[in-house]
């Protein structure tokens, strides 16, 4: 992001204590501002940032004053943000820790260095910037939604196997977790999450990843899918309890979603085979806009079961399955469990007519 003032930050600085209040480990964070050139009366705020609602929460605010500014923050360690005006950086604060904010590379937005836990939030950052470019972007460029679907999921199991490796006992585990591959190395997480948690006693974090741990258990193979009930295009709430005697495929989709799309088209054929002999398709939205969401229907000939809340990805339905990427998509049997997950193309056909057999 750019910083239309033009102005430079020398330095910044964080410091993390541990205390207890609330039950709650805490951290106070010092941020030492000095921005000669900066306007008079800029604001810096500090904010948690949420994974689980995308919202920033402020925690503390302070003007400069001569360009100088020392905030002291009350907050548990965690993921943040320092703006100061339009410009801003994402950073994790442990315990204990000193961080100094820069401006990045070629005088655009902030960078935050230093400190253990920012450091490892950095390397973490660097792995995943690389992965996507190396994994997905080329499968994407070339229009192989396939390819990207594959190789998104690889990316994923990239970022899982680094997180079990290099982020046990950090608070950057939480960073990272928004991407995790719930069918992949799961156990291993949970032990990652337990570590931080002997170290962090009652932090919030933990509790959070805990709960989305509990969240892919409970959409794994196997497993009973998780109720799901809303609103369709016409106003009438559908629910899957309503469903329970039919195969299933309960997909999450967007109408921005190229690859979602894209697997719309081989549904229309799917759905047309197997439709009257008990297959059905709950078409989940991550939509924000009606009128979007209703066109694609329209335009796909999605002729299937539709329910959406237009909370995009604050979407509770969404939160419900874990879902953090598009396309994502679960098999299930006349029982309501989950035979199978993320199928596509040849692959999804081939389930749905062995679970129409009676088969998994």
């Amino acid at each position: 992001m750019t910083n239309p003032g033009g102005w430079t930050w020398r330095s910044g600085m964080m410091v993390a204590v541990l205390a207890m209040l609330a039950g709650e480990t805490r951290a106070a964070f010092e941020l030492r501002v000095e921005l000669p050139a900066a306007p008079a009366d800029a604001v810096v705020t500090v904010s948690r940032e949420s994974l689980e609602t995308k919202d920033l929460t402020p925690v503390t605010t302070g003007k400069l004053a001569g360009g100088k500014l020392q905030l002291r923050v009350d907050a548990a360690p965690g993921l943040f943000r320092v703006s100061v005006g339009e410009a801003e950086a994402a950073l994790v604060a442990g315990e204990g820790q000193t961080l100094s904010v820069e401006v990045g590379a070629e005088g655009r937005g902030l960078r935050v260095v230093g400190g253990a836990d920012q450091d490892l939030f950095a390397r973490y950052e660097a792995l995943r910037t690389e992965s996507l470019a190396r994994l997905v972007l080329p499968a994407r460029a070339a229009g192989d939604t396939d390819g990207e679907v594959a190789g998104y999921r690889a990316h994923r199991r990239v970022l899982n196997d680094f997180s079990i490796t290099q982020l046990k006992g950090s608070p950057a585990l939480y960073a990272a977790s928004l991407r995790w591959e719930g069918d992949y190395r799961l156990e291993e997480l949970a032990a990652a999450v337990a570590e931080l948690a002997r170290k962090l006693p009652g932090a919030e974090i933990v509790r959070l990843m805990e709960e989305r741990l509990a969240r892919f258990r409970v959409t794994s193979i196997g497993a009973v899918a998780p109720a799901l009930a809303a609103p369709g295009p016409d106003g009438k709430e559908t629910s899957l309890a309503g469903l329970r005697g039919k195969v299933v495929l309960v997909d999450f989709w967007a109408s921005w979603c190229a690859p979602c799309r894209s697997e719309n088209r081989n549904y229309v054929e799917l759905y047309g085979k197997f439709r009257a002999a008990g297959f059905e398709i709950l078409a989940v939205s991550v939509d924000q806009d009606a009128a979007s969401w209703k066109a694609a229907i329209r335009k796909d000939g999605a002729g299937w079961k539709h329910i959406g809340d237009l909370a995009g990805w604050k979407s509770p339905l969404a939160a419900r399955y874990g879902v953090t990427a598009l396309p994502a998509s679960f098999l299930l049997d006349r029982e309501g469990r989950i035979i199978a997950k993320d199928l596509r193309g040849p692959a999804v056909a081939a389930a749905v007519a062995q679970a129409m057999r009676g088969g998994r």
